[in-house]
């Protein structure tokens, strides 16, 4: 998974698109898709969405985009959004 470079208030940023409206409804999509289950254990409960990248093909930042890409999101329950995440830190030392 690519990583955003940080930059002062880029973060911020992405929290606020996070509780967009727009996010909102990639979400309900996102998790339609999916069936609202876990794609990694099946639970159907404490759903999040997951980006499997931030970049598309060209290497351009999908934030903001991700209507275009729903390919790049998946359903995860919060204990594996955190696994996966955990996982991602743990490959970049």
């Amino acid at each position: 998974m690519a990583r955003l470079q940080h930059r002062p208030g880029r973060r911020s940023n992405y929290l606020r698109q996070l509780q967009s409206a727009e996010w909102q409804q990639v979400c309900r999509r996102v998790r339609l898709r999916d069936g609202h289950r876990c794609r990694l254990c099946g639970k159907s409960y404490t759903l999040e969405v997951h980006h499997l990248t931030y970049r598309d093909e060209q290497g351009r930042s999908i934030v903001g985009r991700e209507q275009e890409h729903l390919d790049k999101l998946v359903t995860l329950c919060a204990e594996c959004h955190r696994k996966e995440h955990r996982k991602w830190q743990n490959n970049r030392k």
